[in-house]
């Protein structure tokens, strides 16, 4: 009892403790009706340790069902470090987050995967319809990272490729986190922003927290079925800021100035941050190469791919026909190199952390660890390839493979 009453005066309470509070409560009952010389027969024993033992595994099944999440290390050379960031566009008056994710001089103490988790969590909470009583989410607070908050950025390699990442809708940008800190261990730096309003939550550094609301970006819930054809342009904007925020940062940020291959840059998303990257790509000079992760193409299609794509899908988005043709007529009508391979056993989320922080979203037989790592292996040499002119054989035909124990499969 004093244990708990410990944990809930110093760390507050937890829902996933709520089992094991009940068992502390059990417990002390026991003790004092114990007392009484009536319970001191074997059955009414028998039946609060059987007791005890029911809430001591409810106990266990939270931390399965939740876990507290620590982003496998990266296996590149370099350390990694992170650091968050406002931008302001003030000609559309709109304020984005974002985190840079880059190689780093020294490895220090982890960081935590968001510095906003209180707000983050009730943000998720009310995007995702949870009941606001019951703090799923509480645990967000002790989520960690590989990389080292404000680390100095590494000085003795040439300047680095930049890749800028957006999440998909009703998402956020720490959603692929160990994507991020992995590419950044092989020397990238990733730029991952919310787009704010269209994100699940998106938290300031003044404290401000703006949730999902698409009718600030004009769209009235009826048109929630043409969102596409208003979204895609903002979007696109979003990132662009970024490209120009980037130019800014090499020539005189403290952190970043001199560090940042602005001449090699590409953009990669998910679900529908996967079609504004190769939106972005076509439209945006700068952008050398793209990547969609299982971002399923609008009904019109977008225009033809004008530099090197890559199209990543998952497994049950390839059960999808008009997927399908989608996405085949995208890859036939492109201008530049244009690949496209299945994760296999995969769902939409399993190309971010979600299967790590929800392990019941995940399919049956799908190991997080080493589809992550698939995912990851293909992106780090895509953009190797695109960016650094760094030779692989991995994209020379259409060929059925494996990758740690998740398979890829080509598609023509």
């Amino acid at each position: 009892m004093l244990a708990t009453l410990a944990h809930v005066v110093f760390e507050g309470w937890r829902i996933h403790m709520v089992p094991l509070y009940l068992l502390a409560a059990l417990l002390l009952l026991s003790r004092l009706r114990l007392r009484d010389r009536a319970l001191k027969v074997g059955h009414p024993r028998l039946r609060l340790l059987g007791t005890g033992v029911v809430l001591a595994l409810a106990g266990a099944f939270p931390a399965w069902l939740l876990p507290v999440v620590t982003l496998p290390a990266p296996t590149g050379r370099y350390a990694v470090g992170v650091v968050d960031r406002e931008l302001n566009d003030p000609v559309r008056a709109r304020r984005l987050m974002v985190s840079v994710w880059y190689p780093a001089a020294k490895k220090g103490a982890r960081a935590p995967l968001t510095l906003y988790s209180e707000k983050m969590a009730a943000g998720l909470t009310r995007a995702f319809g949870l009941p606001a009583a019951a703090p799923l989410l509480q645990h967000l607070r002790y989520f960690t990272s590989s990389a080292s908050l404000g680390a100095p950025m590494l000085s003795s390699a040439p300047p680095f490729p930049v890749l800028v990442f957006s999440h998909g809708l009703v998402g956020v940008r720490l959603q692929n986190s160990g994507t991020f800190q992995e590419l950044a261990s092989r020397g990238f730096v990733v730029v991952a922003l919310d787009h704010t309003d269209a994100a699940a939550v998106t938290v300031f550094p003044d404290g401000e927290a703006r949730g999902y609301d698409l009718q600030r970006l004009g769209i009235r819930p009826e048109e929630l079925g043409e969102s596409t054809r208003v979204l895609l342009p903002i979007w696109v904007a979003d990132q662009r800021l970024v490209y120009d925020t980037l130019t800014t940062w090499q020539a005189s940020d403290p952190l970043f100035a001199g560090r940042l291959d602005v001449r090699r840059m590409g953009s990669f998303g998910h679900s529908f941050g996967g079609v504004t990257a190769f939106e972005v790509c076509r439209v945006e000079l700068r952008c050398r190469a793209a990547v969609n992760l299982d971002g399923g193409l609008p009904q019109g299609g977008l225009l033809p791919a004008q530099r090197p794509v890559l199209l990543m899908t998952s497994s049950h988005s390839n059960s999808l026909e008009y997927a399908i043709q989608r996405w085949r007529r995208y890859v036939q009508a492109a201008k530049a190199p244009a690949m496209w391979l299945e994760v296999s056993g995969t769902n939409h989320y399993s190309f971010t952390i979600m299967p790590l922080m929800l392990p019941l979203i995940a399919p049956r037989s799908y190991d997080p660890a080493a589809g992550q790592e698939t995912a990851d292996h293909y992106l780090n040499v895509f953009f190797d390839l695109q960016l650094r002119g760094v030779p692989t054989g991995l994209f020379d035909r259409p060929v059925q493979t494996a990758v740690s124990k998740t398979g890829v499969l080509w598609r023509e």
